[in-house]
């Protein structure tokens, strides 16, 4: 009877619009209390880079040397984005309220107050100002992930020797363009080196999305009637 196969290295990637915590693969150890870093607190999920250097993620459980990995799936949030329409207007909005505040407390008699505001907030203008379009991947996110990628590859060696093959590295993201694109930038950093495509060896790759309405998996968020009720709740 014929040897039993070894398995093929399967590695599926799920690029997703919904709001995952980044979980950073190899974050650095720090020294004594934290430094309070504003980066943490400025929007509903940190960034890849800020999170890495943070001491709240543990680190991965140690493998014995008799066991070697032969599957991976990984859940990945789409990389750092422009504000979208709606925060741009909210930022066009906080400006307007800025200044106003600004020129009453100008109009008033000179106090300190007046002496304690910030220098930056005079004149201050959103740098999205005149955007009409906004939500796409910006340049540090497509950093994000194809760091990302590389990070994958360092920690699970061996595992990406297999040729490529769609079945086999399998890459899925939703219908958001910034979702699409950070599986792109990621599958770069992974296949990077196995083709033939330019000086740095890229070879192309597919990442296949199914629609809004049928995507039950990465859109669970909007298809699952259980979780919005619990979530309204």
């Amino acid at each position: 009877m014929a040897a039993p196969r070894t398995p093929l290295p399967l590695v599926l990637l799920l690029v997703s619009a919904a709001l995952l915590a980044a979980a950073p693969l190899s974050p650095a150890a720090e020294t004594g209390a934290a430094a309070f870093d504003v980066r943490r607190h400025l929007s509903t999920v940190t960034r890849y880079d800020v999170a890495r250097g943070s001491n709240s993620v543990s680190s991965a459980p140690s493998m014995s040397d008799e066991c070697r990995v032969i599957h991976l799936n990984l859940v990945a949030r789409h990389g750092t984005r422009a504000p979208t329409k709606k925060r741009i207007k909210e930022l066009d909005r906080l400006a307007v309220r800025l200044k106003a505040l600004i020129d009453e407390a100008k109009q008033g008699p000179e106090s300190d107050s007046l002496k304690k505001i910030p220098s930056w907030m005079k004149g201050w203008e959103s740098p999205w100002k005149g955007r009409v379009k906004g939500g796409e991947l910006v340049s540090e996110g497509e950093e994000e992930l194809y760091n990302l990628a590389i990070r994958v590859k360092e920690r699970f060696q061996g595992l990406f020797d297999e040729e490529y093959h769609p079945d086999v590295y399998s890459i899925r993201a939703t219908q958001v363009p910034r979702a699409s694109a950070s599986a792109v930038a990621f599958g770069l950093g992974l296949l990077s080196g196995k083709g033939k495509l330019g000086p740095v060896k890229n070879r192309a790759f597919s990442v296949l999305s199914e629609s809004r309405a049928s995507d039950i998996c990465l859109r669970f968020f909007d298809s699952c009637e259980t979780y919005k009720e619990k979530k309204g709740a």
